[in-house]
Formats: C-alpha cells, structure tokens, sequence
C-alpha cells in the first residue's frame, strides 16, 4: 500500500470510529483496537481499550466533521494521523497512532486536545 492509499485507508477508519453508529454492527470496530490501546483525553482522563469499547457501544450520533487529516508514514507498521475534529462547539486537535498487527491496521493510541 502506498502513502497516499494508506492515508485514504486509515482515514476510512477514523471515520468508523469517530461515528460508530453508523455501523450496522457496533463489534465490527472491536478488532479496529489494539490490545494495548490507551486514549488520553483533552479531561486529562486516560481510557483503557475496554473503557473506550464501552463509549463506541453506548455512543449517540454526533454531528461532528473530520478535516485536515494527514498521515505520516513512520515506519513500515506503524503510522501517526492527525486531524481536526469539529463539532458546533468546538474543535479539538486529534492524533492516532496506527500499528499493523495480525494483518490489519489497529489503533494503538489516541489523543484529543481542545483548539484554544
């Protein structure tokens, strides 16, 4: 996969996440999170894998938009998103880094941080 088809792929990804009920199955987006994944959160909260299962499970709908989304290749497994979140009352600066693992591509770590 090249450069541009990984970033067009791990955007298709973001976006599962970002919007899980928009999923016909919810589980679908399990095998999407690594073993290991930890989320830090703009509250200063840290979220394990399990926690951030819970919230895609129990999630609303939001309306919400990614933009300036852009991946950085940095190693042959492992790839670093960054993007804007916007939702009518803000917008946060996000990053996801991505691992390939058991033949897929897993997010391993996430972090949001509320534009000033």
């Amino acid at each position: 996969m090249n450069a541009g088809q990984l970033q067009e792929h791990l955007h298709k990804l973001e976006e599962r996440l970002f919007h899980p009920s928009r999923e016909k199955n919810r589980a679908d987006l399990v095998p999407l999170i690594a073993q290991d994944f930890q989320e830090y959160c703009s509250s200063g909260r840290i979220y394990s894998r399990q926690q951030a299962i819970d919230d895609l499970m129990a999630s609303t709908p939001r309306n919400a938009t990614i933009s300036h989304f852009y991946v950085t290749v940095l190693a042959p497994d492992a790839a670093l998103a960054t993007y804007h979140a916007t939702t009518a009352m803000h917008t946060s600066h996000r990053s996801s880094l991505w691992v390939f693992r058991d033949n897929r591509w897993q997010l391993l770590f996430h972090q949001g941080t509320v534009a000033a």
